[in-house]
């Protein structure tokens, strides 16, 4: 999900309400006997008619992210360590039964029809490489290569879609990020082998799909972030050439870099043909402000118009592959709708992230990074404790269960009603960017700004702490935050209610922390909140290791109530949801000291400003 200028970061029942969606008709693949062109910027089918490709990332079904399941149990951060544990628990012929069951069972027809019923006409289909090739015999085909491919394709074609193949996943994968498939692990770059697995991968894919105009175009390489610029460039234009020689005239994407694509300059006045760009903007992310109407409107009014002026320069259109509002409250389907209408008024095809995803909680909330998600609780799925028949049976369910789908979306992408959200916004305050005073703290408390964040401070009212913080995050295997805390020994359970927590960031975070000490690196357990409500517990066993969480319910701020116990080595973390005490997670952390650093944790996740948090009622229930 990323890139980075000053606006930009390229880094988610079943009625269908058909009779909503626009005639799409002259937008559709169907009757068409060549694939689409680009013509003097503009994308074009076969009739010559002008095509705007309007569509999602069917996300999580060819390469997983354990996200996207609200799975993040045993370990299972990436689909490798996912495959990794059942392989060692069934074996490799019943993993791959296993996975392919999964694959049958999180898209099928009703998912093609339900993104159609959105006004869609395109789709991004992620898939790694290991759907067409085995890691031990690089440079051979599967003989089921093509199935799940084919699949999406042949679905789409019946439904008249257009399909963009995205190389989510490549040989070796082109960063460290989970998305590849396996996190951690970025080999593309510096093996001539993966480099030339690649190359051959798309000769393959070219071959099988040449002629097919029902494949929109070629996108080399999902968020190739982990080399340098150059050797992006060589890469892609390693696969434009291959692609071209095989006498393929598909639109290739060439994806940019953190900088932007700029680095192509130099080419895009060559010989290329078909050729569109590529970036991923997430305004209101990943540090990126904070989810309000405001942000995106500085986006739409000036970020993008940055962009604007490079594609002018590039004479080529962009393809927005990823993007999405995902609050309610930053403009949720009224501001997606102003994307859509601006980006097709210039012409840029955009494939929003993603289709679905699911929660434990279930249902359409506040943040809805999918167009439709699971209508009940999600069953619980462990792969480590679960039996073969379990795991069987949660798979399954994945085809039948009931969807909450996101009725403001899909409204605001079929009317012609004419979106106003914009008018008359109050301007943003100004950031908090220093604690307006730094009162003593009483007792045996203590603050400290680990990581070394923005300064941080608080004011101390009664049993009302309001803590101003700032810090990157608590999250992977080192923290940046503010720490209101003392030494406790033993077991323990507390209790805090949050009030406010001030919006910097989706993931600006205020909770209940227990830690061995003030190294950015400790052990550690929390229950947090983030600013709309949702909730999370999260732990790191051993110093330096990498951090995990698990998702709970979604509270409601003001009077969000957790509670973090300890019993032995056993962490528990609870919210008060309705009246009862529900466990967002539990974990046994042997490496946690019997002596602890016990507090409160806030962080703005915008290391340039700090947030806000209210606190009331620490209290010791034992």
């Amino acid at each position: 999900m990323k890139f980075v200028n000053r606006y930009t970061l390229f880094i988610l029942s079943a009625g269908l309400l058909v009779s909503c969606v626009k005639d799409l008709d002259s937008q559709s693949p169907s009757g068409l006997s060549e694939p689409l062109r680009i013509t003097d910027t503009k994308i074009l089918n076969s009739n010559d008619d002008k095509i705007f490709l309007k569509g999602c990332n069917l996300g999580n079904w060819l390469v997983l992210e354990m996200w996207m399941l609200d799975y993040r149990q045993s370990g299972s951060g990436d689909q490798y360590e996912f495959e990794l544990q059942l392989s060692e628990r069934f074996g490799a012929s019943e993993t791959h039964r296993l996975m392919e069951l999964y694959r049958s069972s999180w898209a099928i027809e009703r998912d093609f029809k339900m993104i159609k019923s959105f006004g869609m006409n395109t789709i991004r289909l992620p898939f790694e490489y290991r759907l067409l090739m085995d890691d031990d015999k690089p440079f051979q085909l599967r003989e089921d290569a093509w199935f799940w491919l084919d699949k999406a394709v042949n679905l789409a074609t019946k439904h008249d879609m257009f399909i963009i193949l995205d190389m989510h996943g490549a040989p070796g994968r082109q960063s460290g990020m989970d998305h590849t498939g396996r996190s951690g692990y970025n080999r593309l770059w510096e093996e001539a082998k993966y480099q030339d697995q690649t190359e051959w991968l798309w000769v393959q894919i070219s071959k099988h799909y040449k002629d097919n105009p029902t494949i929109a175009a070629y996108d080399f390489l999902n968020e190739p972030w982990g080399g340098e610029e150059l050797d992006l460039k060589k890469m892609i234009l390693r696969c434009n050439e291959v692609v071209r020689a095989e006498n393929d005239n598909h639109i290739v994407i060439f994806p940019g870099h953190y900088s932007g694509i700029d680095f192509y300059e130099d080419e895009h006045s060559k010989s290329l043909t078909n050729v569109l760009y590529t970036a991923h903007f997430y305004p209101g992310f990943f540090g990126w402000g904070g989810p309000v109407p405001q942000v995106h409107a500085d986006f739409l009014e000036n970020g993008l118009m940055d962009w604007k002026e490079t594609m002018d320069r590039f004479n080529a259109p962009l393809l927005i592959g990823e993007f999405n509002v995902v609050s309610q409250r930053a403009g949720g389907g009224e501001m997606m709708r102003r994307y859509y209408d601006r980006y097709e008024k210039w012409g840029w095809p955009a494939t929003m992230w993603s289709y679905k995803v699911l929660t434990q909680q279930g249902g359409i909330n506040e943040m809805n990074w999918g167009m439709v998600t699971n209508e009940k609780p999600l069953a619980k799925l462990d792969i480590i404790a679960d039996d073969l028949s379990e795991i069987e049976t949660w798979f399954k369910s994945l085809a039948t269960m009931e969807y909450s789908v996101n009725s403001d979306l899909q409204y605001w992408l079929t009317t012609d009603e004419t979106p106003s959200l914009l008018d008359d916004l109050p301007p943003l305050p100004p950031p908090i960017t220093k604690a307006p005073a730094v009162d003593p703290l009483p007792g045996k408390w203590q603050a400290s700004d680990i990581g070394e964040p923005l300064e941080g401070g608080q004011l101390v009212d009664g049993d009302t702490w309001t803590v101003y913080g700032g810090g990157a995050d608590i999250w992977t295997d080192n923290d940046q935050f503010r720490y209101i805390w003392h030494e406790v020994e033993g077991d323990f359970s507390v209790r805090v209610t949050v009030n406010e927590l001030l919006s910097t960031n989706t993931y600006a975070k205020a909770g209940i922390m227990a830690r061995n000490s003030l190294d950015p690196q400790s052990s550690h357990v929390l229950i947090n909140i983030f600013p709309f409500g949702n909730t999370e517990f999260g732990y790191r066993i051993g110093k330096g290791k990498m951090m995990q969480a698990s998702g709970g319910n979604s509270a409601i701020l003001p009077g969000a109530e957790l509670e973090l116990t300890r019993e032995g080595n056993t962490f528990i973390g609870k919210i008060l949801i309705d009246g009862e005490w529900q466990v967002v997670g539990e974990i046994s952390n042997d490496e946690i000291t019997n002596r602890t650093l016990l507090g409160l944790a806030t962080l703005s996740h915008d290391n340039n400003r700090l947030t806000k948090a209210v606190f009331d009622n620490f209290n010791f229930l034992k």
